[in-house]
């Protein structure tokens, strides 16, 4: 008998060099990353860099800034979500299914029921703390409150617009609150914390906008603008706790705030107004600290080619 012949010796790739599909994989990880960064980019600064055209432009014309135009203005960051995703959703056919998936606009996790239960608590929330905000503010003799036969009547007027506002507010939350916050992925504080630095700077050219043309003391705008950043904390978490962007649309719809509840908002003290904005934020946020999730946020019925969370690096 002979012997049974050698196996041959197949070379393999020298150390440190990835074979050919493994250097393939990693080009398209490194390629999904830098379009993930340049998204990210875009979500941020995109709308800011609108806004403040737009508010340039009612400045260069002396022409105050009308309602109508903040409530328009609103969809700009979905404008921006729109014009970003319009490429890949082309590339992957996906369509307004993609849009849908992206923007958070299903329900959610859980029931139906679960789902009209947390955006009626978000929004209640939102009004309860502006409440209590000018209660503890008057209490201290940081604002006037309105007579109660006017205030309690007026708030429970306004109550209901916050369906017709939600059709402006949607603009902003698709952005803030699904798109973005899907991309940056990771952790829940730390993704909300980016959206809220992003957000508040968002606000930032129509607050100064208002200061040029004397529609807005100096104080009540930086006081203002500041609290902007615990409000955007609570309607992340209520967001990333449904799963869906439809409890901070309708949150954020709330037509009132604790100032506009004061007999005189444009009386108000500077020192008076960073108080009430103190305890506004603080009530805010541990409203967020409660309703955030301990998980990282889950966003459900992601369609197919429409990009997943791509964790970004610390």
């Amino acid at each position: 008998m002979t012997a049974p012949p050698a196996p041959q010796h197949v070379p393999s790739a020298p150390p440190g060099r990835p074979t050919l599909p493994a250097a393939r994989l990693h080009g398209s990880d490194a390629a999904a990353l830098a379009s993930t960064r340049r998204a990210v980019v875009l979500l941020a600064g995109g709308p800011l860099v609108v806004l403040t055209a737009v508010c340039g432009a009612f400045l260069v014309a002396g022409v105050p800034v009308p309602s109508w135009a903040v409530l328009v203005g609103r969809w700009i960051p979905a404008l921006v979500s729109w014009a970003v995703l319009r490429r890949v959703l082309a590339d992957h056919g996906d369509g307004r299914a993609g849009l849908v998936s992206a923007w958070g606009l299903r329900r959610g996790v859980g029931t139906r029921g679960r789902f009209v239960l947390t955006c009626a608590a978000g929004a209640a929330a939102v009004a309860v703390i502006a409440i209590v905000t000018a209660l503890l503010s008057a209490t201290v003799g940081a604002m006037t409150l309105q007579p109660a036969q006017v205030l309690v009547p007026g708030v429970l007027l306004m109550l209901p617009l916050a369906v017709v506002f939600a059709c402006s507010t949607l603009g902003e939350e698709v952005v803030w609150r699904a798109h973005l916050p899907r991309l940056l992925g990771g952790g829940f504080w730390r993704s909300a914390l980016i959206v809220a630095v992003a957000w508040t700077a968002f606000h930032m050219p129509l607050h100064v906008t208002y200061v040029l043309q004397g529609a807005m003391p100096l104080s009540h705008a930086a006081a203002a603008t500041s609290g902007i950043l615990p409000l955007s904390l609570f309607l992340s978490a209520l967001a990333a706790r449904q799963g869906s962007v439809w409890p901070a649309v309708f949150a954020h719809a709330v037509p009132f705030s604790a100032v506009g509840l004061a007999m005189d908002s444009a009386a108000i003290a500077p020192e008076a107004m960073w108080t009430i904005t103190g305890i506004s934020s603080a009530l805010f946020l541990s409203a967020a600290m409660a309703v955030a999730p301990v998980h990282p946020p889950v966003w459900v019925s992601t369609t197919a080619g429409a990009s997943a969370p791509v964790r970004m690096p610390d």
